[in-house]
């Protein structure tokens, strides 16, 4: 699918069970960070600090798996060949 593509349907959120048994680790962490959510306001003191940290831990890592996925879909870095140099190898 392309950027500018939209989907003709949602993706399937899944619950953190569902995640594991699927053992896609994104689908994992996106269902960490939304139990994550879902609690925080909920805890208090220690509990929602460590919650808080968690939750960034965890959406940075997402982050980068998402670039990642980004960059792979466009085939990796645009650069241009160079001539090839029997002499040099």
């Amino acid at each position: 699918m392309k950027a500018d593509e939209v989907p003709s349907t949602p993706p399937k959120i899944l619950t953190l069970t569902e995640a594991i048994e699927g053992g896609d680790y994104l689908q994992i962490l996106l269902a960490q960070r939304r139990e994550i959510a879902t609690s925080l306001p909920e805890e208090k003191g220690p509990a929602k600090a460590a919650l808080h940290r968690q939750l960034s831990i965890i959406s940075k890592e997402i982050e980068a798996l998402q670039r990642g996925e980004d960059e792979d879909a466009e085939g990796g870095a645009n650069v241009d060949d160079g001539e090839f140099d029997a002499a040099a190898v």
